[in-house]
């Protein structure tokens, strides 16, 4: 199919406006602003229809593209799609396509190639769909999309079983939870019950006791307040002022380390702060870096250099490189092996396939030969024997034993008549179950071979591919020989770019150069100059000065340490003199105060004993008087509350309500002893009882209605079993046909891959689940592409489309790319164009780009069937 022409009647920001495409590669270029991506959404729209809403007509409600597609049969067919209201058909379908995988196939756009590293799904997603909903596979995608169904009501009548289930679960639980609070209540009642005796219990016994101590200290005091003890507070205060004063003394310490005149000393042995750098500096240190720096990349580009020479032309020199494959031989050993293995395999498939045909004609015709039984015959000699049987009973019954003796005889040959009659029947199932069985292992003998001779194939096709790939190894490898090069791809590359690594190298040179003089210069403003001196080692000198200053830096720095430690070594001293002080004076007012009090003592501690042997005399005596004291205060607080008559009637009437608080925990005298936190919990639990009596479920409703739903999802489920049947015999179908897929696109990768990556991937292995892609490299490693830079991965994706579209499509499918080289370098973006060009010999290929290298490149290489197209900015 090719597309003549495309119209844009209103679409985006154009109008009226028609673009030409040659049969062969148009280049449709263009600044920023040129309707370039506008252009690219139309072409697709006038086929598939469904623009997205950024593409709407900028003025005016119209929205309208038109096409001229010629298909191969010589049709020519005028599409002209009004997009408000679109019922135009959809021409991918002349592809043996949709426009679902259409767009994921042949047309390309900037966001498509994004989408392949920065979506989770991305790009193979749409490759999936397009590989499972194209070609000869959508009739059982159809299908099982209808068969999809069943399984929904499955799932409803299981969330109906289980909507049920918990139903009945909560209906028991609330059931269990009613008796359960009932009885909570219930126990709650009787903890209020038994509590409130208790505390007033506590209360009665403490009014009691109230009662009781009033009585006592009435008649202990009447109304007369003790006398108290005069007290000695001259003696008593000399006492306590010197055990004060000694407590608040301090005791002196003993001091430790260098004294003050010692630290005097050392400060003044400490020497002056140099003058210069103590460190290297960070400028030159950084110029000092960039050139060892530079010094070794130029050693380590040196032993890089190509060898040997050779006079052979680069491009030589690189499809040399292309070309050579180390592993061809390996491969077609490996692939030789396997189709002797397979034919082997197709040979004992064969074999065993005619062996069980003959054994399953033989069944069939043993089947034939054994007559099938007389029913008829066998029912009327059974019912003839049972008939004379009955006869004779009856002759036996009236003395007629010599007549009812033949009956019987008779009766006993009809009846083994008819059990002979069935006669040949169990033979003739048993061979016919026999011919049964020898018929299913003829049919999978069948399907065996079936298998081997499609791996016989394969193998073989392999064994050509590696075959060809040995041919063209040994030509590269015989073409080295004659040139004087070794048949190695990473010295081919080496030498091929040996003009290239003389250039880098004398940049190299001069960056060594520039970055040693720098380094001179900086030196030099330090006072470093000696030309017969290498920098190398005019950098030990200087790096060794400064070590040596730091040394004495380091040393000057000490000073305020020992400035510091001076003065706290003075102010210690100057704290235990005044300590010393303080004890001493504490000392003699405590002997004062034991002479005071009549006691002798010279040790602190005879004196601290004295003086306690006098506090405890001292203190009975006081004790004795604060505790007439306390009582006189606690009688006169106790008459403050009432008299001893007001607080008898009230104890009284509190011992009536306890008896009434003792009948009422009587009613509970049945419940077990509960906690009596429960409560509080009384009146809560007693509202609760009743509001859940309102709203209880019901129980056997519940079990009623888990009975129904029950049997629902049995019905269901004998019919998803049989759809489910369906649905792996069509998915096993649809999974035949992927696996078709993968070995012609990494046919066409193979052959591509090294034209566009310069021949750095040679080889690609397709997914053929997924369709995710892994390359092999010119070193045979391995990666998965979506590893790669963003550019590599682009381009390894457009290929996959490329191959999808040519392997999907019925028909010469057309291409509509937008922007696929815009993460290439210039090598790899003329690559792609070179074979963009050769594809379109035998496609349509239109392309949509930006860059003025795809310009120049047009200009220079496009022919009699392509065309290029530079647009210009649209009006605003």
């Amino acid at each position: 199919m090719k597309i003549e022409s495309v119209t844009a009647h209103a679409f985006g920001p154009l109008h009226d406006r028609t673009l030409p495409l040659a049969p062969g590669l148009t280049v449709v270029s263009g600044v920023n602003e040129s309707a370039k991506s506008s252009w690219h959404a139309a072409i697709r729209a006038a086929l598939c229809g469904e623009p997205a809403a950024r593409h709407r007509p900028w003025t005016g409600e119209s929205w309208r593209v038109a096409a001229m597609v010629s298909l191969e049969s010589g049709e020519v067919v005028a599409v002209d799609r009004d997009l408000n209201d679109d019922s135009a058909p959809d021409v991918a379908q002349r592809l043996g396509l949709d426009r679902t995988s259409f767009t994921a196939t042949a047309c390309v756009d900037q966001a498509s190639l994004l989408s392949v590293l920065e979506a989770a799904d991305g790009l193979q997603d749409h490759l999936r769909r397009a590989a499972a909903t194209a070609g000869t596979d959508g009739t059982v995608e159809q299908a099982l999309q209808r068969l999809t169904a069943p399984v929904d009501a499955l799932r409803e009548a299981r969330n109906r079983l289980r909507e049920t289930e918990t139903d009945l679960a909560v209906a028991r639980r609330e059931h269990a939870r009613y008796l359960e609070l009932s009885t909570q209540a219930r126990s709650a009642a009787a903890a209020r019950a038994r509590l409130a005796v208790q505390e007033h219990s506590e209360v009665l016994d403490a009014l009691t006791a109230r009662v009781a101590r009033l009585t006592e200290l009435q008649d202990r005091f009447g109304d007369s307040p003790p006398s108290g003890l005069a007290a000695q507070e001259e003696l008593t205060h000399v006492v306590n002022r010197a055990l004060a004063a000694w407590r608040a003394a301090p005791t002196p310490r003993v001091l430790t380390g260098p004294s003050a005149a010692a630290l005097e000393a050392e400060l003044r042995a400490l020497p002056a702060t140099p003058v210069g750098e103590t460190a290297v500096d960070d400028e030159l240190r950084l110029v000092a870096t960039a050139y060892e720096t530079a010094s070794a990349v130029a050693a380590a580009h040196r032993e890089r250099m190509p060898s040997p020479p050779t006079s052979a032309e680069p491009s030589v020199l690189r499809g040399l490189a292309t070309r050579l494959d180390p592993t061809s031989g390996a491969r077609l050993t490996t692939a030789s092996i396997e189709v002797d293995g397979a034919r082997q395999v197709q040979d004992e498939a064969a074999s065993a396939a005619a062996r069980t045909q003959v054994e399953a004609d033989v069944a069939a015709a043993r089947v034939q030969e054994i007559a099938l039984p007389n029913p008829f015959l066998r029912n009327a000699l059974i019912a003839l024997s049972c008939l004379t049987t009955l006869v004779g009973l009856l002759l036996f019954l009236v003395d007629q034993q010599l007549a009812a003796m033949g009956v019987l005889v008779a009766a006993l040959v009809a009846g083994t008549g008819g059990a002979l009659s069935r006669g040949n029947a169990p033979a003739r199932e048993a061979a016919v179950a026999f011919a049964a069985e020898q018929a299913a292992l003829a049919t999978q003998a069948r399907g065996r071979l079936f298998v081997a001779d499609r791996a016989l194939a394969e193998a073989e096709g392999q064994r050509a591919v590696a075959s060809e790939a040995v041919r063209i190894n040994d030509e590269a490898v015989a073409e080295c020989a004659s040139l004087g090069v070794p048949a190695d791809r990473e010295t081919l590359w080496r030498l091929a770019n040996r003009a290239a690594w003389e250039a880098e190298h004398a940049d190299l040179m001069c960056e060594v150069t520039r970055t040693e003089k720098a380094v001179r210069v900086e030196l030099a403003a330090r006072g470093k100059v000696d030309a017969t001196m290498s920098v190398p080692d005019l950098l030990v000198d200087y790096e060794t000065d400064c070590k040596v200053r730091a040394r004495q830096a380091s040393m000057a720095a000490q000073r305020p340490f020992l400035a510091q430690a001076l003065a706290d070594r003075r102010q210690a001293e100057a704290a235990v003199t005044e300590a010393t002080v303080a004890h001493t004076r504490a000392l003699a007012l405590l002997r004062h105060a034991v002479t005071a009090i009549g006691r002798t003592g010279e040790r602190p501690e005879d004196l601290l004993r004295a003086i306690a042997e006098w506090q405890r005399g001292w203190d009975d005596l006081l004790r004795e008087a604060e505790e007439e004291r306390n009582a006189w205060a606690e009688l006169q607080a106790l008459r403050a509350d009432g008299t001893l008559d007001d607080l008898e009637t009230t104890l009284s009437a509190a011992q009536t309500h306890h008896a009434s608080l003792l009948e009422a925990a009587s009613r509970y005298a049945t419940c077990d002893p509960v906690d009596p936190s429960l409560a509080a919990s009384a009146p809560a639990l007693a509202a609760t009882v009743a509001e859940m009596t309102r709203g209880l479920p019901s129980v056997p409703d519940a079990e009623e209605a888990v009975q129904t739903a029950t049997e629902a999802l049995a019905e269901v489920t004998a019919e998803v079993e049989a759809i489910d049947l369906a649905t792996r015999y069509l998915t096993a179908a649809r999974e035949k046909v992927h696996s078709t897929i993968a070995p012609a696109l990494e046919s066409a990768l193979r052959t591509w891959l090294p034209l566009v990556t310069d021949g750095r991937y040679v080889d690609a292995a397709v997914d053929p689940q997924s369709l995710t892609v892994r390359v092999c490299s010119a070193s045979d490693a391995w990666h998965h592409a979506s590893h790669l830079s963003l550019g590599t991965a682009e381009q390894i994706y457009l290929l996959l489309r490329v191959a999808l579209a040519q392997h999907l499509a019925t028909e010469t499918c057309p291409l509509l790319l937008d922007d696929v080289t815009v993460q290439a370098d210039d090598t790899r973006t003329r690559a792609v164009l070179d074979l963009l060009l050769r594809l379109s010999e035998d496609r349509q290929i239109v392309l949509f780009a930006q860059e003025t290298a795809v310009v120049e490149w047009a200009q220079e290489r496009l022919g009699e069937r392509d065309v290029l197209h530079q647009l210009t900015p649209v009006a605003a």
